[in-house]
């Protein structure tokens, strides 16, 4: 019998233990992406054995599963046990945002018993953290004027790492821009604005908990944008949150570099997260030329 239960603090010890030696590439590869948005997709996670089980619920009120996670398994006992999970919930089994390699080995140890979906919106912009530093060539030649154009509007500008003296700040920052950003915007909109809040000031308020590193700018002495995310593994940074307020020219170009100089260089890649089929944000994601496009597929189960 699985013991499913809501995500919690006491989770975090063996859930880290499941990816220590890990080589996922994978934004939800880390407790704190799992915890910072329990809320939203009502997270419940279980132990079995050496390996993570992760249930949520999608915003059609599905049950799903994310595909086992940790340094071993027996995929067919796995997915026995998710099978018998998801009948006992009144379901058939479903798995999201499982990648290119997880797929092939569905179809290998259950052939013809899985349908699969690309989920288009949950591929991962991963990329070298060496590009994302010096943007060198001709395809990075916008993000340099950018920057430039930021240090010479705004030469009172500085940086410096989120820490216990300006994590206040950094909160009242994010809330701020929450209140420009939900006006005149559709009530779904309004919600998803407000959830990302709250896993922010949840990640804020958590940043030693969770093992978080962030950065911000600040100009005239006032911070217009935060940046924090974590390891993967030794590899793979990802960054969580980016947020910066637009009324400054140039302002995410700046913050992206500056957080990547000060503390990323150590990684070789840094892990951006998902576009959740935004073209904006879409545009945004691929205009600096991902190394990996990490792609996601749903795998429904059809067996009879």
């Amino acid at each position: 019998m699985l013991d499913f239960h809501s995500l919690t603090e006491d989770d975090k010890k063996w859930i880290d233990e499941i990816f220590d030696g890990t080589e996922y590439f994978g934004c939800f590869c880390t407790f704190a992406t799992l915890w910072l948005w329990k809320d939203r997709y009502f997270t419940e996670v279980a132990r079995y054995g050496d390996t993570l089980l992760i249930r949520g619920v999608d915003d059609e009120k599905n049950i799903y599963y994310m595909y086992p996670m940790g340094r071993s398994y027996d995929i067919h006992d796995a997915i026995s046990v998710l099978r018998k999970d998801a009948a006992e919930c009144g379901t058939g089994l479903i798995i999201y945002c499982a990648e290119k390699w997880q797929c092939d080995e569905l179809r290998e140890a259950f052939p013809g018993e899985f349908e699969f979906a690309e989920q288009r919106g949950d591929y991962d912009y991963i990329y070298l953290t060496d590009n994302l530093i010096q943007l060198r060539g001709k395809k990075f030649h916008a993000k340099r004027s950018h920057i430039s154009k930021f240090m010479r509007s705004y030469p009172d500008w500085s940086y410096e790492d989120i820490s216990d003296a300006n994590m206040a700040e950094c909160i009242d920052f994010a809330s701020d821009l929450l209140q420009k950003a939900v006006e005149g915007q559709s009530e779904e909109e309004v919600f998803e604005l407000c959830m990302e809040n709250s896993a922010i000031a949840l990640a804020l308020k958590n940043y030693a908990m969770l093992g978080l590193v962030g950065g911000l700018l600040r100009v005239g002495g006032r911070v217009v944008a935060i940046t924090l995310g974590e390891a993967i593994n030794r590899r793979v940074f990802v960054t969580h949150f980016e947020k910066a307020d637009t009324d400054y020219d140039g302002v995410y170009a700046m913050i992206n570099n500056r957080f990547a100089m000060n503390r990323l260089s150590g990684y070789e890649y840094v892990n951006r997260e998902e576009d959740m089929d935004k073209e904006g944000l879409r545009k945004a994601k691929l205009s600096y030329y991902p190394d990996i496009l990490l792609e996601k597929f749903s795998a429904k189960d059809i067996a009879d």
